[in-house]
C-alpha cells in the first residue's frame, strides 16, 4: 500500500515574498533612475508643472472694502427770536418864542367877537287835528256836479280831509266820506272834488276839513 505525503504551504508566504520582491525591484529602478539623470527629468516636469499651475491660478483678489457710510445732515436753522418793540422817538417841535413886540400889539388891541346872529324864531307847530279850510284858505273853488249823478237826480253830502304842502297846495285826501250817495256814483264825486282841491291856495303844512253839499235845488 502506497503512502502520500502531501506538504502545506504556510498561508501568506506567498504574498509575502511577491511583496518583498517589488520593493527590491522599486529600488533598483530609482537607483538606475538617479544615476542616469531620469529622477531629474521626472522632478522637473513635476516642477514646471507645479509652476504652471501656480501661475495660471492666480489667487482671487480681496474683496473691495465697503463704502463709507454718508450720513445725511440736516441743518437745522435757528428759530428767529422776536424784537423787542422799541417805540420811535418822536422829538417835539420847536417851539419858537413869539416877539415881544407881537405879545405886546396881541394884549393892547384885541381882535372883538364877531356878533351874535339871533336865532330865526320857530315855526308855528301844524295843529294836531284838520282846521276848517274856509278859515285857512284865501282862494277855494266848487267842485263840479257830476253829470252822471245829474241826470239821475243822485244828491248827497260828501266829507273831505285833505293835506296841504309847504308851498301852500293841495298834496291828497286823507279822508273822504259819502252821505246819501250810491257807491257806482262815489268814484265820480272824489274825481270832481280833487280837481278843484288843486286850485286851493291855504295854510301851508296844514291838515284842512271840508264838505261838499250836491243838491238839485242849488242849480
Amino acid at each position: 500500500m502506497t503512502t502520500l505525503n502531501y506538504t502545506r504551504n504556510k498561508p501568506g508566504f506567498n504574498s509575502r515574498a511577491a511583496g518583498l520582491a517589488g520593493v527590491i525591484i522599486f529600488h533598483v529602478l530609482l537607483i538606475y533612475g538617479l544615476v542616469s539623470g531620469l529622477a531629474q527629468d521626472v522632478v522637473k516636469v513635476i516642477q514646471q508643472k507645479v509652476e504652471v499651475a501656480v501661475i495660471s491660478e492666480p489667487p482671487p483678489p480681496p474683496p473691495p472694502p465697503p463704502p463709507p457710510k454718508v450720513e445725511k445732515v440736516v441743518k437745522q436753522e435757528p428759530t428767529p427770536q422776536p424784537k423787542a418793540y422799541v417805540p420811535p422817538v418822536v422829538n417835539p417841535p420847536p417851539v419858537t418864542a413869539a416877539p415881544q413886540n407881537a405879545i405886546a400889539a396881541t394884549t393892547s388891541d384885541p381882535t372883538p367877537p364877531p356878533p351874535v346872529k339871533p336865532a330865526p324864531p320857530p315855526e308855528p307847530a301844524a295843529p294836531a287835528g284838520p282846521v276848517s279850510a274856509k278859515a285857512n284858505c284865501s282862494r277855494l273853488a266848487s267842485p263840479e256836479y257830476p253829470s252822471k249823478a245829474q241826470e239821475d237826480e243822485v244828491q248827497g253830502l260828501v266829507k273831505v280831509v285833505f293835506s296841504i304842502g309847504a308851498n301852500g297846495k293841495f298834496e291828497s285826501i286823507q279822508q273822504i266820506s259819502f252821505e246819501r250817495i250810491p257807491g257806482r256814483y262815489q268814484n265820480a264825486f272824489r274825481s270832481s272834488i280833487s280837481r278843484a282841491l288843486q286850485s286851493y291856495d291855504c295854510k301851508a303844512g296844514a291838515l284842512m276839513a271840508q264838505e261838499f253839499s250836491f243838491s238839485l235845488g242849488d242849480n
